[in-house]
């Protein structure tokens, strides 16, 4: 009996350094070096929409993981909160599993996944993909047999969050001040890092995503959230956007001093002639990538690699722990259900557990 033929796939070139995509004795350059394999993935994704017709319904025995993730891509990808993430989470699925039957899913092959991955929380993502992949194979084409995936276990809750000092300290250094070993401060002749402070103070106050105050605007825009300075809201999503269930973002009440920082803000970002468009900026531009100069701004202060843009989300959620705010109305502001919520950060109250300790 012959071999079935394996769907198209992805491999790389160390005699060019390129990833191409074969398919069967074809051979197609996806344009991408090597450290951009994510943009090949979602290259190899939309290969396969366009070039290939996978089978719908049958056997599970018969029916190829390839077969499946293809028709998620082209019925159910561009649906999702993420396309482009979803593609990329495609590819990678494909280049593992797009040879196996479905039948072949099976607990060690997706631990086998997770450990070609190299990281259980990015094998738990794409996993969840596979899953709803099958899920809407099953019930929109027909499978005699669905398989169970088995996810990698959640990691723990985030540990890193950041004091009142350091929080201080973060500011300073965005605000261009370096931090001695003696444990003074000196000025930096040219700042870099001042937008950053936007960035922090939003993220404190807040708890949004770093993504989306990148993405925030004075005024409804279908791409990002805008700040509504009459109500004293953040509205987090974009007019029409769709988002990921466990990536909610509700609109946020504005702490009295966010208002009287973001009209502040609003003024100098107001020329009388024309006003600039994001509330978080760097000269004018939106801000995609902070991660660089908050490296800069986290050496300056003194702090740890641990620190990076999420933590601000973290150190909101623990601060409000830590206050003792009512875990329904914390939990809204930061979009978490309440389980979340108490999973993540109820610990770090320091009078948690404390009825039960001293109970008797």
């Amino acid at each position: 009996m012959p071999q079935k033929r394996k769907p198209p796939r992805l491999h790389f070139r160390a005699d060019t350094g390129t990833w191409i995509v074969k398919d069967g004795t074809k051979r197609i350059s996806t344009g991408c070096a090597e450290d951009e394999a994510e943009a090949a993935e979602t290259f190899l994704a939309e290969y396969l929409a366009s070039k290939y017709q996978p089978e719908r319904g049958g056997r599970a025995a018969e029916i190829t993981i390839g077969d499946v993730l293809i028709v998620y891509d082209e019925e159910r990808a561009d649906l999702t909160s993420r396309p482009k993430e979803t593609r990329a989470a495609i590819g990678r699925l494909n280049d593992f599993f797009g040879a196996m039957a479905v039948s072949e899913v099976k607990g060690r092959t997706c631990r086998d996944f997770a450990n070609d991955r190299g990281t259980d929380s990015g094998a738990r993502r794409d996993m969840e993909w596979l899953r709803a992949a099958l899920n809407h194979y099953h019930r929109e084409y027909g499978l005699d047999v669905l398989p169970a995936v088995t996810l990698p276990e959640k990691g723990t809750p985030r540990d890193s969050y950041l004091t009142r000092s350091q929080a201080a300290a973060l500011l300073w250094a965005a605000m261009g001040w370096s931090k001695r070993e003696d444990g003074t401060w000196r000025r930096d002749k040219d700042p870099k890092r001042r937008h950053l402070t936007r960035l922090i103070l939003v993220g404190l106050y807040t708890g949004t995503r770093p993504g989306a105050i990148c993405k925030l605007q004075w005024m409804p825009n279908t791409t990002g959230g805008w700040v509504d300075l009459e109500k004293g809201v953040i509205f987090r999503r974009a007019e029409g956007e769709r988002v990921a269930h466990n990536k909610r973002k509700p609109p946020v009440k504005m702490a009295r001093r966010l208002i009287a920082h973001m009209k502040r803000w609003k003024r100098l970002d107001s020329d009388g002639k024309k006003s600039l468009r994001y509330a978080v900026h760097y000269r004018g531009s939106q801000i995609t990538k902070p991660h660089k100069a908050f490296r800069s701004a986290r050496q300056a202060a003194g702090l740890g690699e641990k620190i990076t843009p999420h933590v601000l989300r973290h150190t909101r959620g623990t601060w409000l722990a830590q206050a003792g705010i009512e875990p329904g109305q914390a939990a809204a502001s930061l979009g978490l259900t309440v389980d979340e919520y108490e999973r993540t950060y109820l610990h770090n109250d320091p009078s948690f557990q404390e009825d039960a300790a001293n109970a008797f």
